[in-house]
């Protein structure tokens, strides 16, 4: 016979009680989804683009949202730093599995003005596992650029390059 406690135990604390005594980790889906950050907060202008925007207005405002919240875009690291294992991964995205690994690594990919998900949740999953591999920081950056000025000015009509 159990006594109350226990009975408490079993039936109100059910098997998450009975994993901290059984050296069971925690599933990984159990995160703390109030101090995710929702990337939905900062898309608004970019679902609105997405209707009624043109290309350039798109990827403008995908990178002013990627500004806002890594301080870095999709153009400031080499995409040649990651893995294949990586690319692989990123080949074979699914919605779902970008959720989940969103969500893994601190952030929330859904839209909950529309009840979706945001529109550019693979671009994002990028930025996602760049920042987990360590990419965004101002030497990739410099690496990065320093890259894409050399296929530039590969080129044979390009003679200089102005940033703004």
């Amino acid at each position: 016979m159990r006594t109350n406690v226990e009975q408490f135990i079993k039936v109100a604390v059910g098997w998450f009680a009975e994993s901290l005594w059984m050296g069971v980790d925690m599933p990984k889906s159990a995160f703390d989804t109030a101090s995710l950050i929702r990337i939905g907060t900062f898309t608004a202008e970019l679902e609105r683009l997405h209707l009624w925007g043109t290309d350039d207005d798109i990827d403008r405002e995908f990178n002013a949202v990627c500004r806002t919240i890594w301080g870095y875009t999709l153009d400031d690291f080499d995409d040649d730093c990651l893995a294949k294992a990586d690319h692989d991964w990123l080949d074979e995205l699914t919605a779902r599995r970008a959720y989940q690994f969103a969500a893994e690594n601190g952030y929330d990919l859904g839209d909950y003005a529309n009840g979706e998900m945001v529109s550019d949740w693979w671009g994002f999953t990028w930025m996602i596992l760049a920042a987990k591999r360590g990419l965004l920081t101002p030497e990739q950056r410099a690496l990065a650029w320093r890259k894409h000025d050399e296929r530039l000015f590969a080129r044979e009509n390009v003679i200089r390059n102005v940033r703004t």
